[in-house]
């Protein structure tokens, strides 16, 4: 993967969307990424999976998972519930063997830089208020409160 078009990538997101904490889970050398956005970022932590797993992790605006890390549903479940409103997974191109999981758990499947697949969550966007969803769309809403059936 090319280390400047996916630091130019990740900057993007981290100005577009106001992050200001990011959690990243990986084994790789982030420091030319850390040298990046020390500017934009109050915090930027990288952990390990054990790390994820024994709770050590502390909540963040975004968490980007990369492709050196074969993380699990349940370990994705702990991000989306405790540490991230917004998380992104990165995955080498011709890894389709998640695909499915990942959009069962709500990801979206969003571009491909410099042969990279992004997935991404947001919980602010995932579940849009929708206009059908009321009283008013239902059958018969003149009867509600008027009938015991």
């Amino acid at each position: 993967m090319n280390k400047s078009g996916l630091n130019d990538f990740l900057l993007e997101i981290i100005h577009s969307e106001k992050v200001e904490s990011v959690l990243a889970v990986t084994t790789r050398d982030l420091s030319s990424f850390a040298n990046l956005c020390e500017d934009s970022l109050k915090s930027l932590s990288i952990i390990n999976l054990t790390h994820l797993d024994s709770n050590n992790a502390e909540s963040c605006d975004l968490c980007v998972i990369f492709d050196d890390m074969p993380i699990s549903k349940t370990q994705i479940g702990i991000v989306k519930n405790i540490l991230a409103q917004k998380i992104l997974i990165l995955k080498a191109t011709k890894d389709d063997s998640e695909h499915q999981s990942f959009l069962e758990l709500g990801f979206t499947h969003d571009i491909e830089i410099t042969q990279a697949r992004v997935y991404s969550y947001n919980l602010k966007t995932y579940n849009n208020k929708r206009g059908w969803n009321n009283p008013e769309g239902w059958a018969n809403p003149e009867n509600f409160e008027k009938f015991r059936w």
